[in-house]
């Protein structure tokens, strides 16, 4: 004899065990790896500062502090720098990409900057030019209309 509120109940329980598994697993996959690693370091950290007295040691905070990078720092390069070369020492962060190292390019409409390949020859049709220079003739244009129906305030 098959008892179906036995059976329901299974079924209600392996479906629930189903969707515990599936928000479990969907969890992992909307967290990226660093996300995850700064989980880790934050409950790390949570855990060492529970652990001290309290009266905390001030090397940690002194260096903590030495690592904030402020604007108008003189020294800021220098320890963007350091720090850079730290973190490609250590392998995270990401690779430093080449960059073009030559004469100044012709500029474009989008401002890109060309690849660090590029030998420095124009090899275009003209036609950036053309509307570079219309670009910049209707915007002088502009400015001398403004100018010229401001000029008598």
């Amino acid at each position: 004899k098959i008892d179906m509120h036995e059976e329901m109940r299974k079924k209600d329980a392996a479906r629930a065990k189903q969707l515990e598994l599936d928000e479990a697993e969907g969890e992992a996959l909307r967290k990226g790896r660093v996300q995850r690693e700064r989980e880790l370091a934050a409950a790390r950290e949570m855990e060492a500062m529970a652990s001290t007295s309290f009266a905390r040691d001030r090397t940690d905070m002194d260096r903590e502090q030495m690592e904030v990078i402020r604007a108008g720092d003189p020294m800021a390069a220098q320890a963007a720098r350091k720090r850079a070369e730290q973190r490609a020492a250590a392998g995270g962060g990401r690779p430093v990409k080449p960059a073009y190292k030559g004469p100044p390019p012709k500029p474009n409409r989008f401002g890109i900057r060309p690849g660090y390949r590029w030998d420095g020859v124009d090899r275009g049709n003209g036609f950036e030019d053309k509307v570079l220079s219309r670009q910049f003739s209707q915007q002088r244009k502009r400015e001398q209309a403004y100018s010229y129906s401001c000029a008598d305030m």
